[in-house]
């Protein structure tokens, strides 16, 4: 949809408080305590890892750019839901990258297809970990590597109504690498290594949804209105925590509109202008990550529909986001790509 390949720029924010509480378990609590309370706390960084990534790899809910600013600076606002500078500073610690493909599969139903989407997609997020014993912050990043094939079936109940029900499947990759700069945790490094830091996981999680949309197309253009619903739960193994990886689990629900506005056509290349408003409600294993139960995105962009590329390619633009409400808010330079 965005950025980077047919459509995509996404993240997977993980919480890294557990980093920052292993020297109080393991120095405040008795031994057995120590185990059981850091790995509980370790398996659930890895299901928000998992299951926010899920999230964050669906272009329709989350939108990253090319540059980040905040919105209050540009605008002359005073509005913390819209924007901060430590929000923004999150969104600047995210590299993604998200290759879709999707194709019809041959169909034999009047006003109705199948459909089978593809993807791959890699997220990182790099962070200092300060210590306030310690002089100097050690260096933590965090990937998630992610496969997925989704199954839809999607029926076109009249010129301006269609219903599509599908089932996905993610297989992903975490990887945790940890570097100990400062002195504060390297007495407990070989306790750490391989279980909680420089180790790795891996989920499998199925996502069954289904949504309805609305088009109406006139002589300016068209307009789309459309509802998702989501639900996903895994199941995880690995390295990390000694095997303990847990079951990743959530959902979200996606509200959306959408308007073209054709500005120039010529023959068949048209210029319009894009914008959409959409509001995501989570639950589950992502809100902690997210920092709330909803947000709401804004884009508006400049589009192009060029008669010059091959079918892989609809349009191309540039436009700007705007994130309110999530730990991730803020607004993002955006290119469009097959944008629909």
């Amino acid at each position: 949809m965005i950025k980077e390949m047919p459509h995509s720029k996404s993240f997977s924010m993980t919480n890294i408080s557990w980093t920052l509480a292993v020297p109080l378990f393991f120095t405040a609590l008795p031994t057995t305590v120590n185990a059981n309370s850091l790995s509980d706390l370790f398996r659930k960084d890895l299901e928000q890892s998992f299951a926010t990534s899920v999230l964050l790899n669906d272009t329709d809910v989350f939108t990253f750019g090319i540059n980040n600013f905040d919105p209050n600076k540009v605008l002359s606002l005073d509005n913390d839901n819209i924007g901060s500078n430590d929000s923004v500073s999150r969104r600047q610690n995210i590299t993604s990258l998200s290759l879709p493909y999707t194709f019809e599969l041959p169909s034999y139903i009047e006003d109705n297809h199948q459909e089978v989407t593809l993807r791959l997609s890699a997220l990182r997020i790099e962070n200092d970990v300060e210590y306030a014993a310690a002089n100097r912050n050690d260096f933590q990043k965090e990937s998630v590597v992610s496969g997925y094939v989704e199954f839809a079936n999607v029926s076109h109940l009249d010129e301006y109504w269609s219903f599509s029900s599908a089932i996905g499947n993610h297989i992903s990759y975490y990887r945790n690498d940890y570097e100990y700069r400062s002195s504060l945790l390297k007495p407990i490094q070989d306790q750490l290594d391989g279980v909680y830091l420089n180790t790795d996981a891996w989920a499998y999680i199925i996502e069954p949804k289904i949504k309805l949309m609305y088009e109406d197309k006139n002589d300016w253009g068209k307009y789309k209105l459309s509802t998702s619903w989501h639900y996903f739960n895994g199941i995880g193994w690995g390295e990390a925590n000694n095997g303990n990886v847990g079951h990743p689990e959530g959902w979200y629900i996606a509200n959306e509109a959408k308007v073209f506005y054709d500005l120039v056509r010529w023959d068949k290349n048209i210029t319009s202008m894009y914008s959409s408003i959409r509001r995501i409600d989570i639950g589950g294993d992502t809100v902690a990550s997210m920092g709330t139960t909803s947000y709401y995105e804004g884009s508006v962009g400049w589009l192009l529909n060029p008669n010059l590329f091959n079918e892989w390619v609809d349009n191309v633009g540039i436009g700007f986001t705007i994130n309110y409400g999530s730990s991730l808010k803020g607004g993002s330079l955006v290119i469009f790509f097959n944008q629909d």
